[in-house]
């Protein structure tokens, strides 16, 4: 766990690097816009439509254009989930262990399911 955890620290900072923006807020970006948004187009694949990439697009967007700090809205929001992730400590997990799993395993699952049904679908 703390190797998978430590190789997305470093991709996330390698990133943060390369863009200008912190830690916190290529967090942010990736799990809270980039992550969903890739899922409402595989969904909208799947579909046949573009409803789910147009509502997630249209939400974020008006909802970046209300915050007043982005970067004071990344640090709240990448604080909740650290709390978030530490609930999991209460059963016997930790932050580390809880963010793989939560924030690496699961997506993966779910994009494996998403890209399985808009690319791979079996033929009656």
């Amino acid at each position: 766990m703390d190797t998978i955890f430590n190789y997305t620290y470093e991709i996330l900072l390698w990133i943060a690097n390369l863009t200008g923006f912190n830690y916190k807020e290529i967090n942010s970006i990736v799990w809270f816009i980039f992550i969903p948004l890739s899922w409402s187009i595989l969904l909208d694949k799947i579909y046949k439509q573009r409803k789910f990439t147009i509502v997630f697009s249209v939400i974020i967007i008006a909802s970046l254009l209300f915050i007043p700090d982005f970067t004071q809205f990344c640090d709240h929001l990448f604080q909740k989930s650290v709390d978030f992730l530490n609930l999991f400590n209460n059963l016997g997990s930790n932050y580390v262990a809880s963010s793989v799993v939560i924030c690496i395993l699961i997506p993966i699952i779910i994009y494996m399911i998403l890209v399985r049904k808009a690319f791979f679908k079996k033929s009656k």
